[in-house]
């Protein structure tokens, strides 16, 4: 039998508007908090749990920075005349993106989403390394670079496995009792509440399914181990659409050109812009600030949210759209979601939630905090 063992699950997008009101685990997980969420969407939420550190630092915020001499795109720049009927077509382009991550030697979640062929090569991509690996933020270290560090026996879910087999192989590793620290990623949840937003009578079903499972965990915890601890938290709530703009068209109708005036990232809540002369920050700036449901962001809040950026790697200036209204069409994709992150931290539908069996010792305001609970716990293993 082990001494002790720490378990931590990610729950991507239980956001604490879709717990608060729910009887999940009250008397299993005692304490509960609204964790600020970090400014992005999970490709920024991730690395920001995974080191405590914000996107400033581990040099994650959105998929696509403007860096055309390092792009992995560059041959894009000769199929730009492909037939769009077919190479618009999400299958195709996933197809594709495998191919270069492949050719690439990538590790991490690599996807081409909707970005213009015309336009991705001027773009380089953030997630080229498997961020749950040692080294995988490099040279910021991580959660497993950590555990390497301390020598502790630990179990880090596959990202890329489905969350029941994620489950299943943290099931197994309590039955032997031989690790003593558990990171368990689940990623269902996000894509159901995209599909059917937080509304919908899916959620509840879903909800339990892991109330069930987490139950089994801690009773597993209890039977191989003579204490445990269980943390439960996840990156981000959901918002509900309120409404699309067409951002694109806004900026196109500028006479302006895209490579030679200038570059623009349309996620799907943010814009990013790059600019090449003044004619062209003036033109845009101008239009951005009378861009509906939206706000550039300022240097106090690029600041806060930890997105102030020396060299402007995600953009020299960025709109930030209001909660509920997204980009369409978007180079995340053509057409808007049921439901959507990304919004500002503030908002309540954005704020993640945070669970456990005991009270952390640590305070948990914002998602980089949950590192600094699991660092702490790592370091009582080894006291």
């Amino acid at each position: 039998m082990g001494e002790k063992v720490y378990l931590f699950m990610f729950i991507d997008a239980m956001g604490w508007e879709i717990l608060k009101n729910r009887d999940f685990l009250k008397q299993e997980l005692p304490y509960r908090k609204a964790v600020n969420m970090q400014l992005g969407y999970s490709c920024t939420a991730i690395p920001t749990i995974l080191t405590g550190q914000p996107p400033v630092v581990h040099k994650h915020f959105t998929f696509y920075y403007y860096d055309p001499q390092n792009s992995p795109f560059k041959i894009f720049k000769y199929l730009k005349y492909l037939p769009k009927q077919i190479f618009s077509r999400w299958r195709v382009r996933h197809l594709l993106s495998k191919m270069i991550a492949k050719h690439n030697g990538y590790t991490g979640y690599f996807e081409m989403y909707a970005m213009p062929f015309d336009r991705i090569q001027y773009f380089n991509y953030a997630e080229r390394t498997d961020l749950f690996e040692p080294g995988g933020l490099y040279p910021t270290p991580n959660l497993a670079d950590l555990l390497v560090e301390k020598n502790i026996p630990y179990h880090i879910s596959n990202w890329r496995h489905s969350e029941s087999e994620n489950i299943e192989a943290m099931k197994q590793d309590l039955k032997r009792g031989d690790i003593e620290f558990a990171f368990l990623y689940t990623a269902d949840l996000d894509a159901l509440l995209h599909r059917v937003t937080k509304d919908g009578k899916e959620i509840t079903a879903k909800i339990n399914w892991y109330a069930s499972h987490i139950k089994e965990i801690m009773n597993l915890a209890a039977e191989n181990y003579e204490d445990y601890e269980m943390y439960v938290f996840s990156d981000h709530g959901m918002t509900s659409l309120a409404g699309t703009v067409d951002a694109k068209q806004h900026f196109e109708k500028l006479n302006l050109k895209f490579g030679n005036d200038y570059v623009a990232v349309y996620d799907s809540t943010l814009v990013h812009f790059w600019f090449f002369n003044n004619q062209a920050r003036r033109k845009i700036m101008l239009e951005a600030q009378v861009l509906p449901h939206s706000h550039i962001l300022n240097r106090q809040e690029k600041q806060k949210y930890g997105i102030d950026f020396s060299d402007d790697m995600y953009g020299e200036e960025i709109i930030l759209m209001d909660p509920g209204y997204q980009i369409e069409p978007s180079d995340m994709g053509l057409k808007a979601l049921p439901a959507m992150h990304g919004f500002s931290p503030e908002h309540h539908d954005s704020k993640a939630s945070f669970l456990g069996t005991n009270d952390p010792e640590i305070s948990v305001n914002w998602v980089g905090d949950y590192f600094q609970v699991m660092k702490n716990k790592i370091e009582k293993l080894k006291y």
